[in-house]
């Protein structure tokens, strides 16, 4: 097997990974039960660009080849295969901090509480930047341009958008509480924004 299937098999697999994961938090009922849904636009954004980025770029890289990579283009895949591994490792550590707050929607319930401990003292969403590390991550290892614009035109302006209304329903819900904890946090990334 050459260098370029493996990464190829890296970037799949790290897909994969990030199922598995997704769905394990699943199967252990670690998710907000009986919330109010506030946005259901954002939840649907991300699906279709996170979905549209990883196929096209999965059936690009195996049948089409229409924007795959150069064989050389070893530093591209080399930093893809390092936003997959931060990814995942975000968005599980993520997901294990949150615990039952956690919900692919945004959505509040009597028993939701601001999580501002672990990951969330310093970092307001590192799921989402999990998630944008992925959705640029899977097509930069495995070598696709195409998944790769995907991810960049319409990945990261939804998780952007859902970043504002999910702030702006914290905010609604807490109100103080949230003020404060956003005055001592940075949305993505520390001391960048």
């Amino acid at each position: 097997m050459d260098l370029v299937r493996l990464f190829e098999y890296l970037g799949l697999g790290g897909f994969i990974l990030w199922s598995l994961m997704e769905r394990g938090f699943s199967l252990f009922k670690q998710r907000q039960e009986k919330g109010r849904k506030q946005s259901q636009i954002s939840f649907w954004l991300i699906n279709i660009f996170w979905y549209g980025a990883m196929f096209f770029a999965i059936l690009d890289v195996w049948t089409l080849n229409w924007t795959t990579f150069n064989q050389n283009q070893w530093l591209l895949r080399i930093i893809g295969l390092i936003l997959i591994i931060v990814g995942l490792a975000l968005r599980f550590i993520a997901r294990r901090d949150l615990g039952k707050q956690y919900s692919v929607h945004v959505e509040t319930s009597e028993k939701h509480q601001l999580i501002t401990e672990g990951i969330y003292q310093k970092i307001r969403h590192p799921a989402y930047l999990g998630l944008l590390c992925l959705f640029l991550g899977i097509p930069l290892c495995i070598g696709s341009w195409g998944g790769l614009i995907i991810a960049v035109v319409g990945g990261i302006p939804a998780v952007m958008y859902r970043i504002t209304v999910e702030e702006t329903s914290l905010h609604n819900w807490f109100g103080e509480q949230f003020d404060e904890y956003a005055q001592d946090s940075w949305r993505l990334l520390p001391h960048v924004w």
